[in-house]
C-alpha cells in the first residue's frame, strides 16, 4: 500500500528566533515551511505501542502509559528541526522509529545529555531510538535530500507529575545559546 502524505502549512507561524516554522521546523529559503505527514493506521499504531512499550519500559526502568503518536513525518531538502524539548506533560520518554530517506548524506539528530554534552545520531535502515525527550534535540543542519521520513511514540511515567518541568526553557536559538543560557563553556 502507498503512503499518501498530506501538506501542513496551516499551522506556522513567525517565531523570534528561527522565521517562519511549523512544529519547530523551518526551511532555509522557504517562507511558509511545509511539513509532510502520513497518518498511521490505528491497528498499526496500536501495535507498535504494544510491542516497542515494554522495550521502552524495560530501558528506562519506569512502568509507562502511551500519551502520543506522530505517524510518518517527511521533511523535506533544506529543512531543520530547531533544538527544543519536546512537551513536559506528556512527552517524557520517546522513539523514534527511521522509516526512509533520499538522500546521498545521513542527517544528523543533535542530542544534547543531561551535562549538556553534545552528541550526533545517525540513522540506518531498521534502526529506532530511546531518548529522554525533555533533554534538548535537534536536527541543526539543513538536510541534504529529497525527502528523510520518522514515526514518532512518546510516553509519561504513570503518576507523572508536569509542574516542576513547565519552567525549563523549550526552545533554543542553536547551541551557543543553549550552553550559554546553561552557563557552559562555548569555547
Amino acid at each position: 500500500k502507498e503512503m499518501k502524505f498530506d501538506e501542513r502549512e496551516d499551522h506556522w507561524e513567525q517565531h523570534k528566533d528561527w522565521g517562519h516554522v511549523t512544529g519547530g521546523i523551518s526551511i532555509k529559503g522557504e517562507k511558509k515551511p511545509v511539513v509532510q505527514k502520513a497518518h498511521l493506521d490505528h491497528k498499526l499504531h496500536d501495535k507498535i505501542y504494544e510491542v516497542v512499550t515494554p522495550m521502552v519500559e524495560e530501558w528506562s526502568g519506569i512502568k509507562l502509559e502511551r500519551a502520543f503518536a506522530y505517524g510518518v513525518r517527511s521533511y523535506p531538502k533544506n529543512s531543520i528541526l530547531h533544538l527544543h524539548r519536546d512537551k513536559a506533560d506528556t512527552h517524557i520518554l520517546s522513539c523514534i522509529i527511521f522509516v526512509d530517506m533520499e538522500s546521498e548524506e545521513n542527517w544528523a539528530l543533535d542530542f544534547y545529555d543531561h551535562d549538556y554534552k553534545h552528541h550526533e545520531i545517525f540513522f540506518e535502515h531498521g534502526e529506532m531510538l530511546f531518548y529522554e525527550s525533555l533533554c534538548v534535540h535537534g536536527r541543526s543542519k539543513p538536510f541534504p535530500g529529497k525527502y528523510y521520513r520518522n514515526m514518532y511514540f512518546h510516553w509519561k511515567p504513570v503518576h507523572w507529575m508536569p509542574s516542576e518541568y513547565y519552567q525549563m526553557k523549550g526552545s533554543f536559538r542553536d547551541e551557543k545559546h543553549l550552553l550559554e543560557y546553561y552557563s557552559k563553556d562555548t569555547s
